[in-house]
């Protein structure tokens, strides 16, 4: 009995959304309600019950007579308002299937589909506006996302190979899929609200995504607006400050144990850019300053397969390395591809340690990556953005730089 009380609660749920949506008009004119949608939901649990869970004959034979009735409903509304809709009658046979579920078996999962569909039934304006604003590179993006994570993933073999068995694609791809999201959240934080948010918060978002892109961006930009370049500065130094919590993320998902060692560096990496963004926040009020950041496609297959191609190679470089120079090359090499991006080589380092590396002299090699990548931005500052950079951004990452410098000394040795 309880069960068909939950079939009978699922369409109430469905029902009292549709309801509203039709509230405007008079009786009689509305196509369904909450009392039809509420016996639509209850009619399914009935008629589950009355067959049992070895004979779906009497279900089958319902759903088809509710089909029936939508379909001559449909197109008698078609008919008389020209309204090619058919979100509601859709909505009313999920519900009949909903309410058999509940009786079948499934009541929890019934009552939670049944609240998703009125929560999408409900935020129809919500979606037309983000599909509205969707640019076609954006929608590539998201299906590309979901290609990765839905299809190419599972595809993907779960053991280790190629030289010193040192790949293993699911890991690879399962990193690639890290990185591409990190960066999606990112891109659509400054995407949606980056034009409300003012110059620091879009910078935070930024640097979630590229905190190389806001160096370029913010760097040319404070050629210009030479009344804000304090204020440009800090945006720099606020992105840069985001890569320690990024790759500690990143870092936690592939091997968290690492992070004992690390997190003194990355605090000191992320709290003195922002502490001087504060203290210049206060003094020089952001609000009127243009912040727009253009940030490119969140996510291209082309630089995913690209990515994951790198990081295959620093998989076996770092494992021939290891085994031919000893942590001096794992330094070295961790040198170099902090030149160019930090994430790839804090991945495989993180996966390395969780099999043959030593964990210090991962972290160290982590540690030697985003500190040599730190440097890289303070010089790009000051090369694009001139001398007023120098005393903004260059001064504050060159402070982190040799808070950094001085915590791994104390902390790894």
């Amino acid at each position: 009995m309880h069960r068909l009380a939950i079939s009978l609660g699922v369409g109430l749920i469905v029902g009292v959304e549709r309801g509203w949506k039709s509230r405007q008009e008079s009786a009689g004119q509305r196509p369904a309600g909450v009392r039809t949608f509420a016996l639509t939901g209850l009619l399914g649990g009935v008629l589950a019950a009355a067959g049992g869970a070895d004979n779906y004959a009497v279900l089958a034979a319902g759903m088809l007579v509710v089909g029936v009735f939508v379909i001559a409903v449909y197109t008698l509304t078609v008919r008389e308002t020209r309204d090619f809709g058919m979100t509601t009658e859709l909505a009313m046979i999920a519900t009949f299937g909903l309410g058999a579920l509940a009786v079948l078996g499934a009541p929890f999962e019934a009552t939670a589909a049944a609240i998703v569909m009125a929560l999408v039934l409900g935020m129809k304006s919500e979606f037309h506006h983000v599909i509205r604003g969707l640019e076609r590179r954006e929608l590539i993006a998201t299906l590309q996302l979901l290609l990765i994570a839905a299809v190419l993933m599972p595809l993907l073999p779960s053991h280790a190979m190629g030289p010193w068995d040192a790949v293993n694609p699911r890991t690879i791809g399962m990193l690639v899929l890290l990185i591409a999201g990190l960066s999606y959240v990112g891109y659509f934080a400054v995407r949606v609200l980056g034009s409300r948010m003012g110059l620091m918060l879009t910078a935070l978002f930024g640097g979630l995504s590229s905190s190389t892109a806001v160096t370029v961006a913010y760097a040319r930009r404070s050629l210009a607006a030479t009344s804000h370049r304090a204020l440009y500065g800090a945006g720099i130094a606020l992105a840069a400050a985001m890569m320690a919590p990024r790759v500690a993320v990143e870092i936690a998902v592939v091997n968290p144990t690492l992070l004992a060692g690390l997190w003194p560096v990355f605090a000191v990496l992320a709290l003195v850019p922002l502490a001087s963004v504060a203290w210049l926040s206060l003094r020089s009020p952001a609000a009127d300053v243009e912040h727009d950041l253009k940030l490119s496609n969140p996510l291209q297959l082309k630089a995913a397969i690209v990515f994951g191609l790198l990081l295959s190679l620093l998989f076996i470089a770092g494992r021939a390395t290891e085994q031919s120079i000893g942590d001096a090359g794992i330094y070295a090499m961790a040198a170099v591809a902090g030149l160019v991006d930090v994430d790839a080589i804090s991945l495989s380092l993180a996966e390395a340690a969780s099999h043959d590396l030593l964990p210090a002299t991962a972290q160290r090699a982590i540690v030697i990556a985003m500190l040599v990548n730190t440097a890289v931005k303070a010089v790009l500052a000051v090369a694009l953005g001139g001398l007023p950079m120098l005393r903004s951004a260059t001064a504050v990452l060159a402070a982190a730089l040799a808070g950094g410098v001085i915590t791994a000394m104390v902390t790894l040795g």
